[in-house]
């Protein structure tokens, strides 16, 4: 029916994976526990074997993104991101176009330095705050 090579797991993973996903952009339940619950039912289904699971986690990356996510909750907190925004909106003298010039030009040279998913979650909130200033 579904054709040569595709089994019965691949149907569920896709199933769950798309389940998980409405989870997580419908915001009824939090995406972390939206992503364990999809990451539970592919395991307690035994599409991935348990002694599997933990050769797949790549910790470095888990480590990296938990660390910079805590960086950019703390500068969010400390108010840093609304001073650039501020600081931003007053050199581009309230023009949206200087605002997304300004922006490049940071982003670009932010990802000169970091790697593309650090200058993502550092620039992003920044961004999301600008938005909201203008």
């Amino acid at each position: 029916m579904f054709g040569d090579g595709i089994g019965s797991a691949a149907i569920i993973s896709v199933f769950v994976f798309l389940l998980t996903y409405v989870l997580i952009v419908d915001e009824r339940v939090h995406r972390a526990v939206a992503a364990m619950f999809g990451a539970a039912i592919v395991v307690l289904l035994h599409i991935v074997p348990w002694d599997k699971l933990l050769e797949y986690l790549d910790f470095g990356t888990i480590f990296l993104l938990m660390g910079m996510m805590i960086i950019v909750n703390t500068a969010r907190n400390s108010g840093l991101f609304e001073f650039i925004a501020i600081k931003t909106a007053k050199a581009a003298r309230g023009s949206p176009i200087l605002v997304m010039i300004l922006f490049c030009l940071v982003t670009a040279v932010t990802s000169a330095f970091l790697d593309n998913v650090t200058t993502v979650l550092l620039l992003t909130p920044m961004l999301l705050t600008i938005t909201r200033l203008m």
